[in-house]
């Protein structure tokens, strides 16, 4: 389970990466058309890269019946992960693959709000609650990783 939870933290993490708006406004500059699904892919693995890199020196909780070492690792995972993801969300999309991006965008959220469910019970000590809420963590995120997998993401 514990790797797992690294293995998920880092395919959410891998979505969404601030690297990438630099990259979507240097195309900007260069014309007005959206980017092709190969350029944007790029761009989403240049944020996958960045993000990744910064989740994998977060170690994954130790134990999973330990509150204390979920609390640990989720609390500094999470505002990296939002903060991917808000870098993937903000680089301009193809148009082919925005219904997709909708989809997976929409089980990100849900993933993350999971995660949070899950810190907020292990604050509170309270271990199945915070194990239900990884459960459905891992369910969403198998999700949402079939919808990138379908997209071409390669992170």
């Amino acid at each position: 389970m514990q790797r797992r939870l690294a293995w998920t933290l880092a395919l959410v993490a891998a979505v969404a990466v601030a690297a990438g708006i630099t990259v979507v406004a240097a195309r900007a500059l260069e014309t007005d058309e959206p980017p092709t699904r190969d350029e944007y892919l790029a761009d989403v693995q240049a944020v996958c890269t960045r993000y990744g890199e910064e989740l994998d020196r977060i170690p994954p909780p130790g134990d999973l019946s330990s509150p204390g070492a979920v609390v640990e690792s989720l609390e500094q995972a999470l505002p990296v992960l939002r903060e991917q993801e808000r870098a993937v969300k903000a680089l301009e999309t193809p148009p082919a693959l925005e219904a997709d991006l909708a989809r997976f965008f929409r089980l990100t959220d849900r993933s993350l709000v999971e995660l949070q469910t899950a810190l907020d019970e292990a604050l509170e000590r309270a271990l199945y609650p915070m194990a239900t809420a990884l459960t459905r963590f891992d369910e969403v995120r198998n999700e949402a990783k079939a919808v990138a997998r379908k997209i071409g993401f390669a992170c």
